[in-house]
């Protein structure tokens, strides 16, 4: 299994970080996890093409994690070249329907042509598996916004992607015992935001999750504005998990 980091930042545009997007090897496929803006550009940088994808399961239907939706199923049709025919998958909590058709309707070149376009939505549960391998989720707070958190595995190997969200014990039973947990940062403790984990946060989610280690992503400017202030949220998070901490950058990759 192999997890490259499309994006680590937010809504803010930054030089440094995309919005949050990642994309796994698993199980022989190439999974998207959330599409925000530059998520297409990022996946042709790192020398796939967005065409491989065939999967993409969204967290929550904010537009720093759904913008490049658009744009992929747009792309799909007018890719005269390589016209689609692979059918896509597009998980999501409750309202991917209406969410869908508010793309199609707005943008009509979304909906899909010559290729099939499956929606689920995704409550909680095992949504997807395939031999040893499994991708999962949980429902997680987020504000009055419904989210979700997953959770992939593949032969033993496994990471969390907490998507948006606040402490939530749903979060820490899905994280259990994971070997990595991807985790939004969004906030210092100081400043706090209803629906989104601060360093503090995300700690005391590691510990009680008995994760191996953690990977900071979704990180605002004030986060990221210097190395000290990096180093400082890694510290942070470190008061209370024990484990390795790391922030992630876009472009980075982890193997499993």
């Amino acid at each position: 299994m192999l997890l490259r980091i499309l994006g680590s930042g937010t809504i803010i545009p930054s030089a440094a970080r995309r919005a949050t997007s990642l994309l796994v090897e698993w199980a022989g496929e190439r999974v998207l996890l959330d599409c925000g803006p530059g998520a297409l550009e990022a996946i042709e940088e790192s020398g796939i093409s967005y065409r491989d994808v065939r999967r993409i399961f969204i967290s929550h239907y904010h537009p720093d994690h759904t913008l490049g939706l658009g744009r992929f199923l747009a792309a799909a049709n007018n890719d005269g070249r390589y016209p689609r025919r692979d059918g896509i998958a597009i998980y999501g909590p409750p309202g991917l329907e209406d969410f869908l058709e508010g793309w199609h309707r707005l943008y009509r070149g979304t909906e899909p042509k010559g290729y099939p376009l499956e929606k689920i939505e995704v409550k909680g549960g095992i949504v997807i598996e395939s031999d040893e391998s499994h991708i999962g989720a949980a429902p997680v707070r987020h504000g009055g916004s419904p989210a979700l958190a997953y959770r992939v595995e593949e032969e033993g190997t496994s990471f969390v992607y907490t998507g948006d969200t606040g402490y939530d014990e749903r979060l820490i039973e899905l994280a259990a015992k994971a070997g990595l947990l991807v985790a939004e940062c969004s906030f210092p403790d100081g400043h706090p935001a209803e629906g989104h984990l601060t360093p503090s946060l995300v700690g005391r989610v590691a510990a009680e999750a008995e994760v191996e280690r953690v990977l900071l992503v979704h990180l605002y400017p004030a986060q990221f504005r210097d190395p000290s202030s990096v180093e400082a949220v890694e510290r942070a998070v470190g008061h209370i998990f024990d484990g390795p901490v790391e922030t992630a950058r876009d472009g980075m990759e982890m193997a499993f």
